[in-house]
């Protein structure tokens, strides 16, 4: 026995001085996970403008930041600050005035589909049954087609009525995922607008339907269609949640987990842009906020985590010309 222990000590010296040798280039994942365990710091300060959203999320970032460099700020501004270093955009729109010289997802939104249905407090649609309401052919709750995927629910006879106005970026995520489900969605009685705050989610009527943000809905606690991705409604219903937003945005290929359902693949990012000349001190601000400490606290936002997938394109962005972290 101690002869075989003498043996496999020396192959793992072996082992460990050839990989040495070696020094082959580290996998992505494994840099990766490597940086979350530091902090870089570049002293400075960054003003960020900022939606209402995220708000409190990205002062505890302020505050995180602050207590891990010393010398390192993230200043936050109301988000229609165009006098701000970078920006935090729900919809890929920001001011003239920034010239990004970086752009990177740092947490993900989608499109949903939210209503007032007293009796049906969970409500499947398939993507067909969508483009049928939002195109006038359905226009009562209790459409054939629409008991026929909620076999439980009770659905009354009382008139579908559309309310609101989602922004582009919500219908162009459906209308995405939709193609890939083998239906063109083309919501001709969805009236598109240039914002959308989600007030209307706040007074909806009975009977009321309304395309708008995941990050809407969940502010307003809307209530959020799901999405049948095939004919088995217990097993393949897509849920507008913050799990299933941040799956559906993993672009990997990654199966779903053991009890885990379809993901809910109507995603679109929410970028942090650096405006101006090129500089570490928002490079490393940006770099913290996509850190896998950082992300968690999007748990309580209204917003989803980057997946793993999409946090390592981030970090590939955001690191670049940074100095090596030091230990936190």
């Amino acid at each position: 026995m101690f002869a075989k222990k003498l043996v496999a000590t020396g192959l793992a010296i072996l082992v460990t001085i050839g990989l040495t040798a070696c020094d082959p280039p580290m996998p992505p994942e494994l840099l990766a996970a490597q940086a979350e365990k530091t902090v870089t710091c570049v002293d400075g300060d960054l003003t960020v403008a900022t939606p209402a959203a995220i708000s409190d999320v990205v002062a505890g970032w302020s505050s995180s930041l602050a207590d891990a460099c010393s010398g390192t700020t993230l200043t936050k501004l109301d988000g229609t600050d165009a006098s701000a270093q970078a920006i935090i955009s729900m919809d890929d729109q920001i001011a003239s005035e920034c010239k990004p010289f970086a752009t990177f997802p740092i947490a993900e939104d989608g499109g949903v589909i939210a209503y007032a249905l007293t009796d049906a407090p969970t409500l499947n649609l398939t993507p067909k049954n969508v483009q049928d309401i939002f195109t006038g052919k359905v226009t009562n709750w209790s459409d054939p087609s629409i008991a026929a995927v909620n076999p439980d629910a009770v659905l009354p006879d009382l008139a579908i009525n559309i309310i609101g106005g989602p922004q582009q970026i919500a219908v162009d995520a459906l209308t995405a995922w939709f193609k890939k489900l083998g239906v063109a969605f083309k919501p001709t009685l969805a009236k598109v607008s240039a914002a959308d705050d989600g007030a209307a989610l706040a007074t909806m009527a009975e009977g009321d339907i309304a395309i708008t943000s995941f990050s809407n809905a969940l502010y307003a606690f809307s209530t959020v269609a799901a999405v049948l991705v095939g004919k088995d409604v217990a097993t393949q219903a897509a849920i507008a949640d913050i799990s299933g937003i941040q799956r559906g945005a993993d672009l990997s290929g990654a199966a779903p987990g053991q009890g885990e359902g379809p993901a809910y693949a109507a995603t679109y990012p929410i970028n942090m842009y650096l405006c101006g000349a090129d500089n570490n001190t928002a490079r490393a601000v940006g770099r913290y906020v996509i850190r896998q400490d950082s992300q968690g606290s999007l748990g309580s936002a209204v917003v989803a985590p980057l997946p793993d997938s999409e946090r390592i394109k981030s970090i590939a962005i955001v690191e670049k010309g940074l100095p090596k972290p030091a230990s936190k």
